[in-house]
C-alpha cells in the first residue's frame, strides 16, 4: 500500500493521494503540491510503500515510468518495420527508375547497389595457417539498400 509521509488524503483515506483512483474528481487535489499533468513524473517524493520489498516499491513507484518506456519501445519497433517496408518500396522504385539519388529540402535519398567484400575467416587462418591470410579469405554477398538523411 502506499501511504503519504504528509499525513495522505485530506477526505482521511488511508493512501498517497497521487495513487488514489479518486484523484482527478477530487476539490482537495491531495495533501500535496505534486498534481498530475504538472509536476508528478510517475513517482512522489513522499509515497511510502508499506510491506513491499525493494522490487515491489520499485515497480508500485516506477509504473508511469515503465509503462511510458513500453509504450515508446512498442511504437519505435513498429515505426521501424514501417520504415524498413517503405525503404523496400522506395528501393524497387528506385531500381525501376534507374534513379541513384534524390535530395531536395527535406530529404536526400542515395540509392547503394549490391556488393560483394572479401574478408578473412579468421578462425580458419588460427586453425590451418597463421601465416597465410590470402588462402582464408572468403568472399559475401551484400545486399543493396537505400540510404536516408533527414535535414
Amino acid at each position: 500500500m502506499i501511504k503519504c509521509k504528509n499525513g495522505g488524503c485530506p477526505k482521511g483515506k488511508d493512501i498517497c493521494c497521487l495513487s488514489c483512483e479518486d484523484l482527478e474528481g477530487c476539490k482537495d487535489n491531495g495533501a500535496c503540491d505534486l498534481i498530475p499533468g504538472e509536476d508528478f513524473e510517475g513517482t512522489c517524493p513522499d509515497a511510502v510503500v508499506e510491506g513491499s520489498t525493494e522490487l515491489e516499491v520499485f515497480e508500485t513507484k516506477s509504473a508511469a515510468i515503465i509503462q511510458s518506456i513500453a509504450d515508446i519501445v512498442t511504437q519505435k519497433k513498429d515505426l521501424e518495420e514501417k520504415e524498413k517496408t517503405m525503404k523496400a518500396q522506395l528501393q524497387k522504385a528506385m531500381e525501376q527508375h534507374g534513379i541513384k539519388s534524390f535530395n531536395n529540402e527535406v530529404i536526400k535519398i542515395t540509392y547503394i547497389a549490391a556488393t560483394t567484400a572479401n574478408s578473412v575467416d579468421s578462425k580458419k587462418l588460427k586453425e590451418k595457417y597463421p601465416e597465410i591470410a590470402s588462402e582464408c579469405s572468403k568472399v559475401s554477398n551484400k545486399s543493396a539498400y537505400v540510404k536516408v538523411e533527414v535535414k
